[in-house]
């Protein structure tokens, strides 16, 4: 899941947004595996985990930086690799 706000004069916070998401997810698939997503805020990136009702968010990332671009990139590698191998059995 993943949540988008404009950098300028964003309406709302994308965090309650997102774990809203992930909690009604959670209720309407019944089943107990992690959620993963993120929020984007402008050119700032946060990753996000939940498992139950405990979550954890990443530091933010900023595409704008090449380290952080690669950093995204590489975490976004790695949750299709989650994704294929280990959400969709």
């Amino acid at each position: 899941m993943q949540e988008y706000k404009k950098l300028k004069d964003p309406s709302g916070d994308p965090v309650p947004q997102l774990i809203e998401g992930f909690l009604i997810s959670m209720h309407e698939n019944n089943n107990s595996k992690p959620m993963y997503g993120c929020t984007v805020t402008g050119k700032y990136w946060d990753f996000f985990v939940m498992e139950g009702r405990t979550y954890c968010i990443s530091k933010s990332y900023d595409c704008t930086d090449k380290e952080d671009l690669l950093l995204i990139i590489s975490i976004l590698r790695k949750f299709k690799d989650i994704l294929e191998n280990t959400l969709l059995d």
